[in-house]
């Protein structure tokens, strides 16, 4: 059996056409990313030139690190001309293989403080994050307040505790984190 020279050729042209075909349909239907949210809510879709969202901190609960939380504090607009403080948090217990949800759940302590100095000056007294849990990540809300353009200070002082293979409360890591975000109103 003779095989012609040009066959491997012809094979790897069109193996070029069809890679350069991929590439430029990847290429023409790629979407600019926008910030999102730890919902991943792009900021497209949001009203209020949202995620106001500072920092992203992980604590952990000794130096063996082998149980984390990971946060992120926030502001939301309410719809009604509020903005309301968001505490996210994302439990993980280390075994051998990385990180992984924590056997039995996680929640955010109850209750969880935080302070906020709005741009006035004024601050919040005693404001307070109801509890929230779920199976590796919980968010809770706090009250709506006014909104006013500038920078709001979000301090929180704040923890999750994991349940452990018996279904136990265990675990528990703490934080104190501050932010200041600078808010636009409507």
């Amino acid at each position: 059996m003779i095989t012609s020279r040009l066959r491997p050729v012809r094979r790897m042209r069109a193996a070029w056409a069809t890679g350069l075909a991929a590439i430029g349909v990847l290429t023409l239907t790629t979407v600019p990313s926008h910030a999102a949210d730890p919902t991943g809510t792009p900021a497209s879709v949001r009203t209020v030139a949202e995620p106001h969202c500072g920092g992203e901190w992980t604590d952990y609960r000794d130096s063996n690190q082998d149980r984390r939380m990971k946060s992120w504090l926030c502001f939301y607009d309410s719809g009604d001309g509020g903005v309301y403080p968001t505490l996210w948090t994302e439990c993980g217990w280390w075994k051998i293989i990385g990180w992984a949800a924590p056997p039995n759940g996680c929640r955010i302590w109850e209750p969880s403080s935080y302070e906020i100095t709005f741009p006035d000056g004024t601050k919040t007294k005693d404001a307070v994050f109801p509890g929230a849990s779920g199976s590796d990540k919980a968010a809770t809300n706090g009250a709506s307040y006014p909104c006013q353009s500038g920078p709001w200070k979000l301090w929180s002082y704040y923890g999750v505790q994991m349940k452990d293979v018996l279904g136990n409360w265990g675990s528990s890591v703490a934080a104190t984190h501050e932010v200041t975000i600078d808010v636009t109103c409507p």
